[in-house]
């Protein structure tokens, strides 16, 4: 949600700066900040029952990993995992059945020329 938030700011100001130009002006760029424009992207995660799905995908071509973390006391524990070679998409599952009420995210990892990125969705809660 902060990636897309940052996106509309830049498309925003960038069309502001456009709107705003004087004739003979040079046009104003607006710098984007790291990571706004990532390869991949991680959904918030999705229940069937008994199931917590996250999914990644991307247009990159890219070796790329998803996982579906839980939230214990002590942090994110990663739950269920799956990969891609980009472009494409994959779906990480775990079979939550009895585990109660907790908050999953869903984490997309990759390497890229500047070293390892990653990309992480909002969170959900789900009772399994």
């Amino acid at each position: 949600m902060i990636r897309r938030f940052v996106q509309l700011a830049a498309i925003t100001g960038a069309a502001l700066a456009f709107m705003t130009s004087t004739a003979g002006a040079t046009p104003v760029t607006v710098p984007t900040a790291p990571g706004v424009l990532a390869c991949h992207n991680a959904d918030a995660p999705t229940q069937t029952p008994g199931w917590v799905h996250g999914k990644g995908w991307g247009s990159c071509a890219q070796s790329v990993d998803v996982f579906v973390q839980r939230l214990r006391a002590w942090g994110w524990v990663i739950e269920g995992t799956a990969h891609y070679n980009g472009p494409g998409s994959a779906v990480a599952s775990f079979n939550c059945s009895g585990s109660g009420y907790y908050t999953y995210r869903t984490l997309v990892q990759w390497r890229d020329g500047s070293g390892p990125q990653s990309a992480i969705s909002g969170e959900s809660r789900f009772n399994c």
